[in-house]
């Protein structure tokens, strides 16, 4: 990135996110985080690159909001991305939020090779709180329940998720035919 362009789009995002903050203070850091991703596709993902013209920039509010959204957009950037539902708040006792965290947490289980040390390595770029969250969450008996659910239903008749999944509901079925069966004769 040239020193003319990391000019240019420190003048840019300086008044986008002045403007942005007049708004609300979400605005300003949506604004913040369209700016670092563009930062950091013009610098080629060069993480230091982006830092260095982020401290360039004398106005502090501004400065402030860059840096607090650019550790998410590096990561988000990262291959090690797997979930946009681990940074949004919210809460377990939510039964849908609950089930969608769970089944991303499920895949990035899976991604890991079933490893707790390899989870920890594949979000060492997420910020605390989050990693905190995921790990707590991936030795919850809650979260041990559902996974031991869905590996003990794929892996009843054959091993294939899926496949199995159909087995199950034709079983059931002739199950339910048989004591429909025993209870009319």
């Amino acid at each position: 990135m040239a020193i003319k362009e990391q000019t240019q789009w420190a003048q840019r995002t300086i008044t986008a996110i002045s403007g942005a903050a007049v708004l609300s203070q979400a605005s300003a850091r949506d604004v913040a985080r369209h700016a670092v991703r563009d930062l950091l596709a013009a610098s080629a993902g060069n993480q230091e690159t982006a830092l260095a013209a982020i401290r360039a920039i004398d106005d502090f509010a501004v400065r402030r909001r860059l840096l607090e959204v650019f550790r998410r957009c590096s990561v988000e950037q990262s291959e090690n991305f797997s979930s946009e539902l681990f940074f949004k708040k919210g809460d377990f006792g939510d039964k849908t939020y609950a089930d969608a965290f769970d089944a991303d947490l499920l895949a990035l289980w899976r991604q890991s090779g079933r490893d707790q040390a390899n989870v920890m390595r594949l979000i060492s770029l997420y910020p605390l709180v989050i990693r905190n969250r995921i790990m707590k969450r991936l030795v919850s008996p809650e979260f041990a329940k559902k996974r031991r659910i869905r590996y003990g239903v794929g892996t009843v008749l054959n091993g294939d998720g899926p496949v199995s999944a159909h087995m199950i509901n034709i079983i059931a079925l002739l199950i339910f035919l048989a004591l429909l069966a025993l209870i009319l004769s």
